[in-house]
């Protein structure tokens, strides 16, 4: 009677948690899905970004842009991030010496990727770029170049980057993606002017 009682216990235990379960149309064995969770899920959080190095000779870039977002649905995925950028390059000479100019670029954003063809996805990527500048102005005298001054200079850009790309499974919720953009403002003082931009990233949750 006991043996039975705790059969019939472990059985209704059962039965209570299969009915949270959502069974899809496959018909086959193991063939569910868990009820989709109403309001905030946790589980719908991506975090990536992407970090670019590279250095040749006279010329320096490297950079880190982590991201944060949320997938709205399966098609929408959106969130904010921020970023640093480093850049160094030539020039002019001085005396037999290489001058370089040096930027420092921060830019806070906001970014969506949009499923359209699983693995092919849109994207749109706005940025408000704040760079900070080093340079070196030359003056001349009697025609020919003297001296140099240091010169710093912040500006500021108002970047949106649009373009496509697809992503590759990695395993698990892990994806890498690659994306080519164009930035369509524009603006005076964007690092992006006249010039395709290519970006690749990792993300979780993607």
């Amino acid at each position: 009677m006991k043996q039975m009682l705790c059969t019939l216990l472990l059985c209704a235990g059962f039965l209570s948690l299969s009915a949270q379960d959502v069974y899809n149309s496959s018909g086959r064995t193991g063939g569910y899905k868990k009820k989709e969770q109403k309001g905030y899920d946790p589980d719908k959080l991506v975090l990536g970004g992407g970090l670019n190095l590279g250095y040749s000779g006279d010329y320096a870039n490297f950079g880190i842009a982590p991201k944060v977002g949320y997938k709205f649905t399966n098609f929408l995925t959106a969130g904010v991030g921020m970023g640093y950028q480093y850049y160094k390059a030539p020039d002019y000479y001085f005396n037999n010496t290489m001058i370089y100019q040096h930027q420092n670029i921060f830019f806070p954003g906001v970014w969506a990727k949009c499923m359209v063809y699983n693995p092919i996805f849109l994207a749109a990527d706005f940025e408000y770029d704040i760079t900070s500048l080093r340079y070196y102005k030359p003056v001349y005298a009697n025609g020919q170049l003297d001296h140099v001054v240091r010169q710093n200079m912040t500006v500021t850009a108002a970047c949106m980057l649009v373009g496509a790309g697809f992503k590759q499974s990695l395993g698990g919720r892990t994806s890498a993606t690659f994306e080519v953009m164009y930035d369509v403002l524009q603006a005076d003082y964007s690092p992006y002017k006249n010039m395709l931009v290519y970006r690749a990233g990792i993300y979780v949750g993607l």
